[in-house]
């Protein structure tokens, strides 16, 4: 007579404990704040400089460089939008560090009105609108929509990014006898200002935050577009490309994912948060930059085949120019470099992703490669001088950068590092075993 073998319990997956949420908020060291004042101190010396010995110079520099870091800024909220479209819990511990990025987006507002004063030097076509297109290039038609859509994309970024920080700021106004309330700074006031106690405003944020990605999303898919044929393609009236939108806001994207990426290492460092923004976090992210990298090269040689092909002599003059001519095509051939051929071979290293300093190094060569594409498009349709003004454009992105940083770090010092209230943060953080 055989014996049944007693019941065997499951063996479920041992867990590890839990990362405990810090509720601090961003405190940057003190040197990188010294620095960015340095920076924003030598920008506004090149900018008065330019400004009464060469404005044909400063103006150029100025839109290329108002362009990369005003799509920079879009790109925070930008993030956080798409990552709860598609549900994204892995990146909610890089949500609130990315959407600082966009506090920066009423200024950027205020510093499109210079370009619009100085539209006689960055459209060489001003004077004598070319024939067939004064409906588009009507002058305050095309002024007026570009501040219009500015004006628009910032409203949307800067309403999403109130309804997300009001949750986490919530808790000091929910609590009455709350230590921090007493302290609280005047924007943290306004943030918060008609409380109805935290299970009301979690709905009301939820709903609003629902209504709210979907503008953002397609807002910038459509007005950012745009303002990529005005700000880049209208500079040679003649230049025409039907899918230039798509590939100008690509190359934001990928430049906002580079850039969220040296974020997420920065202050995994600064903050020890190594529990929180773990390897995997920084793996993921890595993978986005690695996926948008072989996205914008497809998207270039898509126009470039196409194009070619067609023999459309007119639309070819700045793929001539960066391909056929010195130093154009060295540059071409750096922002190639930069922005494909190292972080795509580099990237298929799963190690390299997983690890602070070499994904920090990767996201640089992104970064670095569409910056140097922007002033190549930039400079390739307007510069007729000899070699492209990049040193004085460099010294104008200092005064973008000093000014944008300095904004930046003084929002993430106003509220939580991570986005503490949020429900999903916890489903994030359950403790499993490490992926290999």
């Amino acid at each position: 007579m055989s014996v049944a073998p007693p019941p065997q319990t499951p063996i479920s997956p041992p867990t590890l404990p839990r990362p405990a949420i810090t509720r601090a908020p961003g405190t940057p060291a003190g040197w990188v704040s010294r620095l960015l004042w340095v920076l924003l101190f030598i920008g506004i010396g090149v900018f008065v400089t330019l400004l009464a010995t060469d404005p044909q110079q400063l103006w150029t520099d100025y839109l290329a460089e108002f362009i990369f870091f005003s799509g920079l800024a879009l790109d925070g909220v930008l993030f956080s939008a798409v990552t709860r479209a598609c549900n994204g819990r892995w990146a909610r511990p890089l949500m609130p560090l990315a959407e600082g990025l966009s506090v920066v987006l009423p200024v950027t507002v205020l510093l499109y009105i210079p370009l619009m004063l100085a539209h006689s030097f960055i459209y060489p076509w001003w004077n004598h609108i070319p024939y067939g297109k004064g409906p588009w290039l009507n002058h305050w038609f095309l002024l007026g929509r570009d501040l219009g859509f500015w004006i628009v994309l910032a409203w949307f970024e800067v309403r999403y990014l109130y309804w997300s920080r009001r949750r986490d700021l919530g808790e000091i106004f929910d609590d009455p006898n709350h230590p921090a309330r007493r302290q609280a700074t005047a924007l943290q006031r306004f943030i918060c200002r008609k409380w109805r106690g935290m299970e009301a405003e979690h709905r009301r944020i939820e709903h609003s935050l629902g209504r709210l990605w979907v503008l953002i999303v397609f807002a910038y898919a459509y007005f950012y577009g745009i303002l990529g044929m005005d700000m880049n393609m209208s500079l040679n009236p003649v230049w025409y490309d039907y899918i230039y939108d798509w590939y100008f806001w690509i190359c934001n994207w990928y430049a906002g994912i580079a850039l969220i990426c040296i974020l997420a290492v920065a202050w995994r460092n600064r903050m020890a948060v190594r529990d929180i923004i773990n390897r995997d976090i920084l793996h993921d992210v890595g993978e986005m930059m690695f996926a948008f990298a072989i996205f914008w090269t497809y998207l270039f040689w898509s126009q470039f085949m196409v194009q070619w092909f067609a023999n459309r002599q007119g639309n070819i003059h700045l793929l001539l120019l960066v391909s056929t001519t010195q130093p154009w095509e060295t540059i071409a051939w750096f922002v190639l470099t930069l922005g494909f051929f190292l972080p795509f071979g580099l990237g298929l290293s799963r190690a390299f992703k997983r690890r602070g300093p070499t994904l920090a190094t990767l996201a640089a060569f992104a970064l670095a490669a569409m910056w140097l594409q922007q002033n190549l498009i930039v400079m390739g349709s307007i510069w007729t001088r000899g070699f492209p003004p990049l040193l004085t454009s460099a010294g104008i992105a200092c005064l973008f950068l000093g000014l944008y940083g300095l904004i930046y770090l003084w929002f993430m010092r106003q509220a939580p590092l991570f986005p503490v209230q949020d429900p999903a943060l916890a489903q994030t953080l359950v403790a499993s075993l490490p992926r290999h």
